[in-house]
């Protein structure tokens, strides 16, 4: 009967028991989601005091001309005014295209048709103790 009882209890905690609730934005704190393909990039960070550096090669096509659509958004920017946290973007030969100094809240959307040699390559992220949500999407279509 004590087995039994001990039993009933172990089951009744296990069934009760539940997982981690699930952020409203699909977004765990300091965990970037990177999505790289022919056509677009995108990466997507909640970060909370968070640091990092990291590179990423893109796979775009080099046919000339392209019509390029980038997007950055940064918001609930919560970080010290001094942070030194950044993205670099760098073309073909290393050729440094745009700086993104993330120490604000940030709002970026061109649409432009690029020639063959400012077609992005490669992002540099640095994130010093950075704080808030970016989102930096770029995409590539036929001109």
């Amino acid at each position: 009967m004590k087995n039994i009882l001990l039993l009933l209890v172990l089951l009744i905690f296990i069934i009760a028991c539940v997982g981690p609730e699930e952020p409203l934005d699909g977004l765990y704190k300091n965990t970037p989601v990177v999505v790289n393909t022919n056509e677009a990039f995108t990466l997507s960070l909640r970060a909370e005091n968070y640091s990092t550096e990291e590179n990423y090669n893109l796979t775009f096509p080099n046919q000339n001309p392209i019509k390029f659509t980038m997007v950055l958004i940064v918001t609930d920017f919560a970080a010290r005014t001094s942070d030194t946290s950044f993205i670099d973007i760098f073309n073909s030969s290393d050729s440094l295209l745009n700086k993104y100094i993330l120490n604000n809240n940030i709002n970026v959307a061109p649409i432009e048709n690029l020639e063959a040699n400012a077609i992005p390559q490669k992002i540099f992220f640095k994130a010093d103790d950075f704080s808030g949500f970016v989102q930096l999407v770029l995409a590539v279509g036929d001109k």
